[in-house]
This record gives C-alpha cells, sequence and structure tokens, in this order.
C-alpha cells in the first residue's frame, strides 16, 4: 500500500500517490481567504516541477463537473479530460484528467 505524500506552501497543499513513473492528485486545497490570487497555479506549479525531477510521465486528478474554476486551472497546466466518472463526488459526477507525457510536465 502506497501512502499519500504531500506538497505544501503556507497557503495551502495538494496530496498524491506516487508509484513508479504515475502519479494520480487525490486533493488541492488553498486556504478560503486565499483563493483567486494565484496560489492554486503556483502549488500545481510547485508539484509538476517535483513530478518531472521524479521521472513521473503521467499524473491524474478526478475533479467536478461543476467546479470551472479547477477545471479551467488544470487545462492551462495540459491536463485533458478523459473520462466522466458518474456520481464520484456524492451524486456529482466528476471529471477524469490526465496529464501524459514527461514533456507536458511543464512550468506555466
Amino acid at each position: 500500500m502506497r501512502v499519500s505524500e504531500r506538497i505544501e506552501i503556507e497557503q495551502g497543499f495538494i496530496a498524491f500517490i506516487q508509484v513508479a513513473d504515475f502519479a494520480d492528485i487525490h486533493d488541492v486545497e488553498v486556504l478560503p481567504e486565499r483563493r483567486g490570487q494565484g496560489y492554486g497555479a503556483a502549488l500545481l506549479r510547485l508539484f509538476l516541477t517535483e513530478m518531472k525531477r521524479r521521472g513521473v510521465s503521467t499524473v491524474t486528478l478526478e475533479v467536478r463537473v461543476d467546479n470551472a474554476v479547477a477545471i479551467s486551472l488544470y487545462e492551462k497546466f495540459g491536463f485533458e479530460r478523459v473520462a466522466v466518472r458518474k456520481g464520484y463526488y456524492q451524486g456529482v459526477d466528476g471529471w477524469l484528467m490526465k496529464l501524459d507525457k514527461s514533456e507536458n510536465l511543464r512550468q506555466n
């Protein structure tokens, strides 16, 4: 069993699991009073830089289909919507999003 890891900054964190060259993001949290100030992008940039350093070539995550702000952020970093997870969030569908190939693990 793999243990979840975290990459943290003062304003939030990303929790993930890495297995070989694959990482799955489980949670992205930014303090409520810091949202909309670029900290989510800073966290994601830091995370992707670390994943590239570790040789990760694929990153996945799930996000609520109605979370337009998060979806926009992930797409800005190159994530693509690849499947719908029906009822994933207590009855609300989620997008499975994927960032593939190490050359796409870039800094924005």
